[in-house]
């Protein structure tokens, strides 16, 4: 197949670009060249602003592609502008979503509760905000794209390995040196992805599956931060010590992003045949990695 990746030289975007090569793709990388990779000459590389509409037209005019995952549209501009500079030149479109684009809810959340088709997008907004940003993308793919679309959702990814925004690693430092750890007053159980099954599933997505439409993708289970912090503290038998923190003091924690319930059902991704392994298998693995890049004992 011929691939674009938007994006692809950080986290598990890098890895879904590995994974693309390992099965024979012909890929193509397009970034602002900001960020180094080691893909060498196996990848086509495209240096363009994702943002400016006129340079994407020029740098894909008259390109085709089998499959285009989207790493870095964050808002309904730029979702246009994939629009205008793709055309029907494209045969499958798969965006890089998010639960935030899911409200604050106790129930276990399906795909069905943000419907991207019924929401209502503005261009003219001039600033998004990171939550809004993604649910207007979504709805203006959904609305206008003359190529079919599947948006994955993704849970909070955890990484022990290639995490550059050192947010796990913070959690395994914390509770390995017995430092308090700032959370919310009331649990706030979310769900999440491991950067290895982010990229394996949007490999999957794109060149496994004719699918189209929203999917989430998060591995089995909830954890509030407190939760999580125990797992962590179990491998290294160690306790975890908290506090109760404000957004407005600074005194949060990583993962303390929103004070928000998103516990992710992973069952229309199983129905299309990928199963995600439960989140609390993987964390001891993430741990020990962590651990030696930081340097610590457990």
């Amino acid at each position: 197949m011929k691939i674009l990746v938007l994006g692809g030289t950080a986290f598990f975007g890098r890895r879904l670009v590995r994974l693309l090569l390992e099965e024979g793709h012909d890929v193509t990388v397009a970034t602002r060249g900001q960020t180094p990779d080691d893909f060498g000459d196996a990848v086509t590389r495209i240096r363009v602003d994702r943002a400016d509409r006129d340079a994407m037209i020029e740098a894909f005019d008259g390109q085709v592609y089998d499959v285009v995952y989207d790493q870095i549209c964050f808002n309904p501009v730029e979702a246009k502008i994939a629009c205008d500079a793709f055309g029907n030149r494209v045969q499958r479109y798969i965006f890089t979503s998010s639960m935030a684009v899911y409200p604050d809810q106790e129930t276990e959340i399906t795909e069905k509760d943000f419907l991207p088709e019924a929401y209502r997008y503005d261009l003219e907004a001039g600033q998004y905000s990171y939550v809004e940003g993604k649910r207007q993308a979504e709805a203006y793919f959904f609305q206008n794209a003359v190529f079919p679309v599947a948006a994955v959702r993704v849970a909070m990814v955890v990484s022990g390995t290639d995490d550059y925004t050192g947010r796990f690693d913070f959690y395994v430092k914390h509770v390995a040196e017995q430092q308090s750890i700032g959370v919310f007053d009331a649990e706030h159980p979310i769900s999440y992805v491991t950067s290895w099954d982010a990229a394996e599933f949007l490999r999957f997505i794109g060149t496994k599956s004719d699918f189209a439409g929203p999917v989430n993708a998060a591995n089995s289970g909830h954890l509030s931060i407190r939760e999580l912090c125990r797992h962590i503290g179990g491998v290294l038998n160690k306790e975890p010590k908290f506090h109760i923190g404000r957004q407005e003091d600074g005194n949060l924690s990583p993962y303390a992003l929103f004070a928000c319930t998103w516990k992710l059902s992973n069952a229309k991704a199983a129905s299309l045949g990928y199963d995600f392994q439960p989140i609390t298998q993987v964390i001891p693995s993430m741990v020990n990695e962590s651990l030696a890049r930081l340097k610590l004992n457990g």
